[in-house]
């Protein structure tokens, strides 16, 4: 597993726990899942991992087929990474990605025939830093309750 995303792992389990969260590993090996998470009010929440090392890259492409059906309690944990930073976790709702704006969230559709390489795509870059804020953990927490 590459270094970058096991860093990952470790520190979304952090933070979660940080917002206390129970965070589960996902044991059953479902495609798109990574974590599960319990509120304290009882609700679970599964959790895609998607880590971005802004030194070399701008954007990330989740295979549609890897991620499967959007649905309201499935997030993407995106985790940026720059040097001499901390990272960052943004959670954003997987329906957010069927709202393809062009911009920030894109629909790589590539048809029926090709649909093993349809993706979506979620771009970072300094002018998207002000919307992908909205998806900050601080500012999803109250959503995943």
């Amino acid at each position: 597993m590459k270094k970058l995303t096991k860093y990952a792992e470790h520190f979304v389990k952090m933070e979660l726990m940080k917002a206390r969260l129970d965070v589960f590993a996902n044991e059953s090996e479902s495609r798109g899942v990574d974590f599960i998470i319990k509120t304290s009010s009882g609700n679970y929440h599964e959790l895609y991992l998607q880590p971005i090392n802004l030194e070399k890259d701008r954007n990330v492409k989740i295979p549609k087929e890897d991620l499967g059906e959007l649905k309201p309690n499935l997030w993407i944990a995106l985790v940026l990474f720059l040097k001499d930073l901390e990272p960052v976790l943004h959670l954003i709702p997987s329906e957010m990605l069927a709202k393809s704006d062009n911009y920030i969230f894109i629909d790589n559709e590539q048809g029926e025939r090709f649909s093993h390489l349809s993706n979506w795509e979620i771009k970072v870059f300094t002018k998207a830093f002000p919307e992908l804020s909205k998806y900050s953990l601080t500012n999803m927490l109250p959503k995943l309750i």
